[in-house]
């Protein structure tokens, strides 16, 4: 017999969920959002049911959008369905230096050494920094390439979510893919309030023929892009999402389309003293738990950014709102946390950091492990063995059984204050960074050589492909 699990209730009902949905569709059906590509619009224009205003405003009535909700496609991973799930991958532009701990611009070596750690960590995503010491028209090329050699996980399933800004970086990243054997989808993320980016428009249209998966994303900030409160801010993410959703399942025919689970239904905080986003605070732990209902009600699998702080450093602040927030959407039911690496509301990655949310995330899941409840554990006859006053450590249940009662951690060590003096009284963050640095020299994966041979040919084109070079100067 199990014990029933630790769940946290509340939250979102069928009925506020229904009238939100219902508001959503209102606001698509009447008021529309403007698409800035005129071939998109054209194919969106012959389908009955679909509205073309000035400015290229497009309204879609409500079947419509409803059709595309049924039939939105998330092709989970098969290890997701026994693993719980790190994402460790947002594509940063500054780094902590793994020996001085100072922040500066990425190179190539350290995204192969962060992606190394990732795997190593079983993480993941997308790749997680930026490689500038590449010319632009090569970074995002080396980011999947290197995600391609060195890791199992990443940029290979519907957890990666990096941006392909041009139709000739979407071809090269595409030829990659096949070589290697990995998955490629392409995503768009919408401006907020209620538009698009027209290249990226321009890269899906002209990836229609090539029938590749589509996702839409947005991420509205509260009284920034979105309304001031965050019900307001989900109404408004829906309303995108469902557009977006309707506008891919009408032009992508050849493919399946779907809500990007990164971004599923999530609402941004705005700290406005600060012009900041408060990522970890209070206030984005009640967008996590807006969104796990929505994701759950329309069948978008949950992943949620739990892994996100505004803290500068690996501390106490850090520590807390990562610790704090992944517990509360654990016991919502969330199996999946995006964004480890990350510091400062994502404006650097962290070696250190990651290892130590691996270990937070770690602790939950211990917290919430299946409990028996059995005469075995309860062991009525090993405590009427023994005589009063005598010890339980000599027993050979207890020799038996510790290390299933017991969680050894890595970082979060058990010992006395005699004994981490013994150790040399290091702290939690020379901790993380050693263990950092011993995984990225043990890590040994790389892809198979031939494979490796084919993506370096590639690589090697790109380099002086003009075509390539000029689509970064729009």
């Amino acid at each position: 017999m199990i014990i029933d699990r630790y769940v946290l209730k509340g939250g979102l009902n069928e009925d506020q969920i229904k009238a939100m949905h219902q508001k959503a569709l209102d606001l698509i059906e009447n008021e529309g959002v403007q698409v800035p590509h005129d071939g998109i619009v054209n194919i969106l224009g012959d389908y009955a049911g679909v509205t073309v205003g000035s400015n290229n405003m497009v309204r879609f009535e409500p079947g419509l959008v409803e059709k595309a909700l049924t039939e939105a496609k998330y092709d989970m991973p098969e290890y997701a369905k026994d693993m719980w799930i790190v994402s460790a991958g947002a594509h940063q532009t500054n780094v902590a230096d793994l020996e001085t701990g100072k922040l500066r611009e990425p190179t190539t070596q350290d995204l192969i050494d962060l992606i190394r750690l990732g795997d190593a960590l079983d993480t993941v995503g997308s790749s997680p920094v930026v490689p500038l010491d590449l010319p632009i028209h090569l970074q995002l090329l080396m980011m999947y390439k290197v995600a391609y050699e060195y890791s199992r996980y990443r940029c290979n399933d519907i957890y990666e979510h990096m941006d392909k800004p041009t139709i000739e970086c979407a071809n090269y990243v595409y030829e990659m893919a096949q070589v290697a054997g990995k998955r490629y989808a392409y995503g768009i993320w919408m401006i907020s309030p209620r538009t698009f980016d027209r290249h990226a428009l321009d890269v899906a249209y002209k990836l229609l023929d090539r029938g590749v998966a589509m996702a839409i994303s947005t991420m509205p900030v509260a009284g920034v892009s979105s309304p001031i409160t965050m019900i307001g801010t989900l109404l408004q993410s829906m309303f995108e999402h469902f557009f977006g959703l309707t506008m891919l399942s009408l032009i992508n025919t050849k493919s399946f389309n779907y809500i990007s689970p990164n971004d599923a239904f999530d609402g941004c905080p705005f700290d406005m003293k600060y012009s900041t986003f408060v990522y970890g605070s209070a206030e984005y732990v009640h967008s996590t738990l807006y969104q796990i209902p929505l994701c759950r009600h329309y069948g978008v699998p949950i992943i949620t950014k739990t892994l996100l702080t505004a803290s500068k450093e690996v501390d106490a602040q850090a520590a807390a709102e990562i610790g704090m927030h992944t517990l509360i959407a654990a016991l919502f039911g969330s199996r999946a946390f995006r964004c480890g690496g990350l510091l400062s509301s994502a404006e650097y990655y962290s070696a250190e950091m990651l290892v130590v949310e691996k270990e937070i995330i770690e602790y939950v899941q211990n917290v919430l492990r299946e409990q028996e409840f059995s005469d075995e554990r309860l062991m009525a006859d090993e405590i009427a063995a023994l005589r009063p006053g005598q010890s339980f450590i000599g027993r050979r249940s207890t020799f038996e059984n510790f290390r299933k009662e017991y969680w050894q951690p890595e970082l979060f060590t058990h010992s006395n204050l005699g004994q981490w003096k013994e150790m040399g009284s290091k702290s939690l963050y020379q901790y993380a960074n050693e263990r950092a640095k011993k995984l990225i020299a043990e890590h040994d994966y790389q892809i198979d050589e031939d494979k490796k041979r084919e993506l370096d040919r590639i690589l090697e084109k790109a380099k002086t492909d003009e075509k390539l070079i000029d689509s970064f100067k729009f």
